[in-house]
């Protein structure tokens, strides 16, 4: 009898495996991996080592709870919390968080941070490495053909770095990205500084495409674009030039 049984059970999982309803190759996937795991009524808690991913979208975190409801919405929480997107043109969104929340059916991710444990994002291509931190994040992975976000700070910080190129720094209230070209936007009394120049304006934007920074000035034209160029004076010189003057007779 109890050969029978299994014989009905294996049969069965054959027949599920092999008919439309259960068809791999249609279906969307997550898979999660960890050290232990619970389940409690309709969630899935999962802790210690945790790696989850779902298409081109992977986290790591110490602890995983996943809601199994219509939107299924994942918890996620670490020290920190690291997610990474590779988009269709093979770059890399790197997030790092205190904790995570993200829904599978949408695409959505949310993050909170704090001044001591800032969100931060790395955005790596062919051309540049680009970080931004911040302490609110608002994000979507299925965005059409990129990463989607906007952080917000008080401020947020932009760092782009590019081959054989001075480092650029600038701060800002928000940056954003809508995911379909390589752009970030930063608004909101923005300072920029590279090299020996200090740009401040209401908004500017960085086209990693063309590696062209624009700036404007506010709709009211209350904040215009200003620039300030700054270097050492050579003190060196100004010292001989001054002892010269002295032993002129």
């Amino acid at each position: 009898m109890r050969h029978s049984i299994i014989s009905i059970l294996a049969f069965t999982a054959v027949a599920l495996s092999s008919s439309g309803f259960v068809n791999a190759a249609e279906l969307e996937k997550a898979k999660i991996k960890a050290k232990q795991s619970f389940i409690d009524r309709n969630e899935f808690i999962y802790q210690g080592n945790v790696s989850y991913q779902h298409g081109q979208l992977t986290i790591s975190a110490d602890k995983l709870i996943r809601v199994n409801n219509n939107r299924k919405k994942v918890s996620v929480i670490g020290n920190p919390v690291t997610v990474t997107f590779i988009d269709v043109r093979g770059e890399t969104t790197n997030i790092q968080s205190p904790e995570i929340l993200y829904w599978e059916d949408s695409g959505e991710i949310i993050a909170s941070g704090s001044a001591n444990d800032a969100i931060k994002i790395v955005q790596t291509s062919k051309q540049d490495t680009l970080t931004l931190t911040g302490n609110k994040l608002k994000a979507n992975r299925k965005t059409s053909g990129g990463f989607s976000f906007t952080l917000t700070g008080s401020p947020t910080f932009f760092k782009l770095q590019r081959p054989q190129q001075p480092l650029i720094e600038a701060r800002a209230a928000s940056l954003s990205s809508n995911g379909k070209v390589r752009q970030t936007e930063l608004r909101g009394n923005v300072q920029l500084r590279q090299g020996d120049s200090l740009m401040a304006a209401a908004s500017m934007t960085y086209d990693g495409e063309t590696e062209l920074i624009s700036a404007q000035q506010s709709e009211d034209g209350s904040q215009r674009v200003e620039t300030e160029f700054f270097w050492q004076k050579d003190t060196e010189n100004q010292d001989s030039d001054n002892k010269d003057k002295k032993e002129q007779p």
